[in-house]
């Protein structure tokens, strides 16, 4: 991937639990807003501890390569602020900082735009990206909370559904119950799970995992039904790829998507201003 040709953009996707960076090389005027674009390199850091800009800057921006191009969104708007109010001054663009419906290359089709989760939205941005064209999308991202969001044939995000994720529900159980045990969900993840739990910590991982399989089918099937037609179903989110290697052949995982759909907004932008056409920049 080409990051010495100038327009390359750092996308900052700052959720519930992690902050991720992404570094993108430009799209070229052929592939621009037909394929989603690819991370040459990334970062995911905690939400809660400082950003170490040296650190930042040293795992993810080889020697050399400029930042033309500088996108921050996200769920957390405090872990936002703190983003921008902390960006080092070493000479990159500031941030510009998408917060709104609107500031999107994606219709809603919702009473209140704005009120929907930026990273649902990017989500849908992405999947636009990859999606047939003639049919509508469903994506499922398994984060700190589990999304099904309804991606119309025509690219209107429709709404969907929010349930607790894997370690919500883990969490839940162990802080609203006297006896109950809390669970670690990365060891969860790399086992087996039996739905027969022969005791309680067996029983909880049971549970939390078929249940929240099984959430995702019912969810995704009845979504199916409400639009009449065979979605592509594409699944993300930190707990995706191991969520996906369950759901079955027709659950298509997608690292990072909220952070890819970023860069498809600020590739989106550089096309606009390029034309002479406005933008919503903040």
């Amino acid at each position: 991937m080409n990051l010495e040709s100038g327009n390359v953009i750092l996308a900052i996707d700052v959720g519930n639990s992690r902050i991720k960076f992404g570094l993108f090389a430009p799209a070229s005027a052929k592939t621009l807003g037909s394929q989603l674009p690819e991370c040459a390199f990334s970062l995911a850091l905690p939400v809660h501890e400082p950003v170490v800009w040296q650190n930042v800057i040293g795992m993810t921006v080889p020697a050399g390569t400029g930042i033309a191009n500088a996108i921050v969104a996200g769920p957390n708007p405090a872990g936002v602020d703190l983003v921008v109010l902390t960006w080092p001054d070493n000479g990159w663009p500031k941030p510009r900082v998408i917060s709104r419906a609107a500031e999107l290359p994606l219709r809603v089709a919702l009473e209140f735009p704005d009120k929907v989760g930026i990273d649902r939205l990017l989500n849908a941005v992405a999947a636009n990206a990859i999606r047939p064209s003639d049919r509508p999308a469903l994506v499922v991202s398994a984060g700190t909370a589990t999304t099904i969001d309804l991606v119309l044939a025509d690219g209107t995000f429709a709404g969907g559904a929010i349930l607790p994720g894997l370690e919500l529900g883990a969490r839940a159980l162990h802080q609203h119950t006297a006896l109950l045990p809390l669970i670690d969900i990365p060891s969860l993840l790399r086992a087996q799970v039996d739905p027969l739990g022969q005791d309680t910590p067996a029983a909880i991982r049971s549970g939390l995992w078929h249940g929240q399989v099984g959430a995702i089918r019912e969810l995704t099937a009845r979504l199916t039904e409400t639009v009449g037609s065979s979605p592509k179903i594409i699944v993300t989110g930190g707990n995706g790829r191991w969520l996906a290697a369950s759901l079955g052949p027709d659950f298509h995982f997608e690292a990072d998507l909220a952070l890819r759909g970023l860069a498809c907004v600020a590739q989106a932008n550089d096309s606009r201003s390029a034309s002479g056409e406005g933008t919503n920049a903040r």
